[in-house]
């Protein structure tokens, strides 16, 4: 687990240079819209990296795209959070109410998903070493898709409102719930019904921790909300409090 540790924090400081060398030097907003288009590609790109790979250079791509059922389908929080960079990436106009459901999606989820897709990255601990490049590939996605996440404060996107910021997590609950859902019923229906509890979309058939089979998705929502809003009166408090001491 250390090397996972030290790997992670290396990575945290590119990421740290590149936020500050974007923020250093970009200024217009275009430029600010290329960057998040590309970074969002980026990462897609590197999330299909060996499919694409073994399908260019010969391997046993479609074989390899089987077995790995996240490439076909956005079963895991952090697939959805990486589609939706790219959707907000694309979006003409940011600033809309769509615009800031995907901010708030991104940022207050994404954040808290990456994270523990870094430190706590199921494929290396099921095979501890960083020797097999689907662990590194695995745990620098992650990464490169928290520097997706990062740069939505940093362009000024990201904005504190209790009322909003709790209704666009409740939305966004129940969008991946319906995400779950489907990709559970894709698998059900064209593999079999123990290919659907193997994928287990959004962790909505049992829990992905062991020892607790309660923790399935509606338990860690429930769980999650609460603190969502606690962290949401707490930012607004400092917010408030910060204006009040610059007037």
């Amino acid at each position: 687990m250390i090397q996972l540790i030290i790997f992670n924090f290396v990575l945290i400081a590119f990421i740290a240079i590149g936020l500050w060398l974007i923020k250093k030097h970009v200024k217009q907003t275009r430029t600010q819209n290329i960057i998040l288009l590309a970074a969002a590609i980026f990462t897609i790109l590197f999330h299909y990296s060996t499919f694409l790979f073994k399908l260019l250079f010969g391997g046993d791509a479609m074989e390899y795209l089987s077995g790995t059922p996240n490439l076909i389908l956005p079963i895991y929080p952090c697939n959805v959070v990486m589609w939706s960079a790219l959707i907000f990436a694309l979006l003409k106009n940011k600033k809309s109410k769509i615009g800031d459901f995907f901010v708030d999606y991104l940022f207050w989820f994404g954040i808290f998903s990456t994270l523990i897709g870094m430190f706590a990255n199921v494929d290396f601990i099921k095979n501890p070493t960083l020797a097999d490049y689907e662990n590194v590939k695995s745990i620098a996605a992650h990464a490169t898709l928290l520097f997706n996440v990062l740069l939505l404060p940093l362009f000024g996107y990201v904005k504190i409102d209790v009322k909003r910021n709790m209704t666009n997590m409740i939305r966004s609950i129940l969008v991946m719930a319906a995400i779950g859902c489907y990709c559970n019923l894709v698998f059900r229906a064209l593999v079999s019904e123990a290919a659907a509890y193997d994928v287990n979309s959004m962790f909505l058939i049992h829990s992905p921790f062991d020892g607790l089979d309660f923790l399935t998705y509606p338990v860690i929502s429930l769980i999650v909300l609460p603190i969502y809003f606690a962290v949401f009166v707490i930012c607004d408090r400092c917010v408030r409090k910060k204006r009040r001491m610059l007037l």
